[in-house]
């Protein structure tokens, strides 16, 4: 199963995410898939292959693979309804700090725990913005507020539990005594974004819940005070020492879900063995050259002496064109760059390769063309097909026995491949794009508007595995401004 999805980051990033679900098969070693990003740039803007080489592309290029964790409520945490959980619990009941195995385990799995937490949190969290009736919303701000104290509480009894049979000198206690802080920081977040989103609705009937929240709230303040965790300020630089620590103890955490890479020169021996053939090529040339020269002029003559420079001249052009030959060959085959792919305990797990070209309109196969113009609002004789066209590839193999070997307390649903691209650049070669517009008003007289003009850059992305392939349109609108909206179309 594949899906995707498009989101802004801020004013000139986007991200693109593709969800892989791969079907475990212990007969199957490898599990191969494919993403082929095209993006379509309108001339207009001025961008080619001359002026935005592979460098410009991938400085504003970001790409990583995360692991997707199990969907699990926030109630189902509490009250240990899933399978994971009472995994979980089961890990932590016989854990063993003589074993060396066993601490890895759990401590791998409070990492995915934390993960899965967060995004329970966050799910509730927005079911409350989203909800319009008010019952719902005060419904579900109290099995919120009821649950995540349930499994703070929890967690905590753990932490000191953890505490008392350990000391700094074991990863696990390192990594549950990180963890309470970064529930901490959850609840001291979550719970002033759901204080501020009923506050903001200004309804009396929401009283008695902003008084419950506050409670909690006001119980985590305190706690966070005893155990010196850092508090928000109306001091700016108080607050970003609080965002800064913040995120170490987020990367610390989710660190464990980011499928790390190492860059492979595979391509360094093929290179050389080609280059050889080159040089080979060119010396056949020569030698050939200056063996019938020398039958048919002699040794010493300065026939001969003219034909043998100039075959040399010609044996350097020769190799040049060979090597250039034989390059354009090698990285069309082998991409750009080579990765190997190695979980959070640094176990190889997988392969990946990424390469980037600008690619002629001619080249593109008739699936995508057909996206590409499916949804024009003018008339096909009027569309100016005349774009420029930048193709992004990433292939990934996954030793597929390694990685269930891996995750095999954890129900991992797949892995997300995510893309982040910054159109800043292309961003900063556009032309004041502010026009003005006339309108008559209903007083007949004439309004003048200042209207922006907008590009469509056209993103189009194929995901294979296996025979299956999954299509998906998006339409970036981008102005001088920055990105004005982003449009998902229809298959």
């Amino acid at each position: 199963m594949i899906t995707s999805r498009i989101k802004k980051i801020d004013s000139t990033s986007i991200e693109l995410k593709a969800k892989y679900r791969p079907k475990y098969n212990k007969r199957v070693k490898f599990q191969k898939y494919s993403v082929e990003t095209y993006m379509f740039i309108p001339i207009e803007l001025g961008i080619n292959k001359r002026n935005f080489n592979k460098i410009d592309f991938y400085r504003e290029y970001k790409n990583f693979l995360k692991i997707d964790t199990p969907k699990i409520l926030l109630s189902e945490i509490a009250n240990k309804k899933t399978p994971f959980i009472q995994t979980y619990a089961r890990l932590f009941n016989e854990l063993d700090i003589e074993n060396a195995d066993s601490i890895e385990k759990l401590d791998d799995n409070t990492k995915i725990l934390l993960n899965i937490f967060k995004k329970a949190i966050k799910r509730e969290a927005q079911k409350i913005k989203q909800y319009s009736d008010p019952k719902e919303k005060i419904r579900v701000s109290l099995r919120l507020i009821n649950d995540l104290d349930k499994s703070i509480e929890r967690y905590r009894n753990r932490h000191d539990s953890i505490v008392s049979r350990t000391n700094k000198d074991y990863s696990i206690y390192t990594t549950i005594k990180i963890g309470d802080e970064y529930i901490s920081n959850l609840k001291y977040r979550f719970l002033h974004e759901i204080l501020l989103h009923l506050m903001d609705n200004d309804d009396v009937i929401y009283y008695d819940t902003i008084g419950i929240i506050n409670k909690s709230l006001d119980k985590e303040i305190e706690y966070r005070r005893v155990k010196k965790y850092p508090l928000s300020s109306i001091q700016k630089r108080e607050n970003e020492k609080l965002i800064a620590r913040w995120e170490i103890i987020k990367y610390f955490i989710t660190n464990k879900l980011i499928i790390r890479t190492k860059i492979e020169n595979e391509s360094k021996y093929l290179e050389e063995i080609l280059y050889s053939f080159a040089a080979g090529i060119a010396m056949v040339f020569a030698t050939g050259i200056a063996f019938y020269y020398n039958q048919k002029f002699g040794n010493f003559t300065a026939s001969f002496f003219v034909v043998l420079v100039l075959s040399y001249m010609f044996k350097d052009r020769i190799k040049e064109w060979a090597r250039s030959f034989f390059n354009s060959i090698l990285h069309k085959q082998l991409l750009d760059h080579h990765f190997s792919l190695y979980d959070d305990n640094s176990k190889k797990i997988g392969i990946s390769k990424d390469g980037f070209e600008f690619i002629p309109l001619t080249s593109i196969s008739s699936k995508i063309n057909s996206l590409r113009y499916s949804e024009e609002m003018l008339g096909a004789e009027l569309i100016n097909h005349d774009e420029k066209v930048m193709k992004f590839t990433r292939k990934i193999s996954l030793n597929m026995q390694r990685f269930i070997k891996t995750f095999e307390d954890t129900n991992i649903r797949g892995i997300n491949d995510i893309i982040n691209f910054n159109f800043a650049p292309i961003i900063m070669r556009m032309q004041e794009t502010k026009f003005p517009i006339y309108a008559s008003t209903s007083k007949g007289k004439i309004k003048v508007i200042k209207a922006e003009k907008t590009f469509a850059i056209n993103l189009i992305q194929a995901v294979s595995i296996n025979k299956e392939t999954h299509y998906q349109h998006y339409t970036v609108y981008i102005a001088k401004s920055g990105i004005k909206k982003l449009v998902i179309r229809k298959n």
